[in-house]
């Protein structure tokens, strides 16, 4: 079974809009293009995805299904496109940082603000801890001590 994201987001357009022609036009689709990549989607799945009537089209049980498939690809397809799009622009990560609740709160705001500014797309995350974890975890991370 191959299906791309093409193929993928056409069938969300459609379930949404409970319309080929409409799902169509939504992903910058033909109508006879649209209809027969589900006519090739249920081809290859051996069942229906679409119950088609007059008035437009409702999903299967098995559309159903790949319907909430479907949704959660292109989600994480799109969460991975933009994790990555933050490499195309430099410096990119994450930064954990330990102290007690007092400097998170009074001190690290103000440097924070300025690092971010220098650096968009590294994201910060700070932990308030207790000093003997601060002591316990900073003694075992690798970390330039000079």
């Amino acid at each position: 079974m191959r299906f791309d994201l093409v193929d993928l987001r056409l069938f969300l357009h459609i379930a949404d809009a409970h319309s080929i022609t409409h799902g169509a036009r939504r992903a910058n689709l033909a109508l006879a293009s649209a209809s027969e990549r589900i006519r090739g989607m249920e081809k290859m799945l051996g069942v229906a995805l679409l119950i088609r009537d007059r008035r437009g089209v409702s999903l299967s049980p098995a559309g159903q299904c790949l319907f909430e498939h479907a949704r959660l690809i292109v989600q994480q397809a799109e969460r991975m496109r933009g994790d990555l799009a933050c490499y195309a622009r430099g410096l990119s990560g994450t930064v954990r940082l330990l102290s007690n609740t007092a400097a998170i709160t009074e001190h690290l705001p103000r440097v924070l603000a300025s690092f971010l500014a220098d650096h968009p797309t590294v994201m910060p995350r700070g932990d308030a801890l207790s000093r003997s974890r601060r002591v316990r975890l900073i003694d075992r991370l690798p970390a330039d001590r000079s």
